[in-house]
């Protein structure tokens, strides 16, 4: 297991002090695993959030076959103009 050191003020440590019943490092430890699962569960509900906004945002009759290469040549050639000519 490693070892994370944190620094609180004089005052803050006499508070904990009094409370010597209190395991103050799984009360730390605790608390960053809360917030590990939090952020992991925003990014996850960010990243769920985002795929169905661009599922949404698809134009289904614009899907005219299944040949990307082909789907992405006309990409490329409405952007960037045809290269044929």
């Amino acid at each position: 297991m490693a070892t994370v050191s944190l620094r609180v003020s004089d005052d803050l440590k006499k508070k904990m002090d009094e409370h010597d019943e209190v395991n103050w490092s799984a009360v730390i430890r605790a608390n960053i695993e809360e917030e590990i699962v939090r952020l992991e569960s925003r990014s996850i509900g960010h990243a769920v959030a985002t795929s169905e906004r661009l599922s949404n945002q698809i134009d289904k009759g614009e899907i005219k076959d299944e040949n990307t290469a082909e789907t992405i040549r006309e990409w490329r050639d409405e952007r960037y103009g045809s290269n044929s000519d």
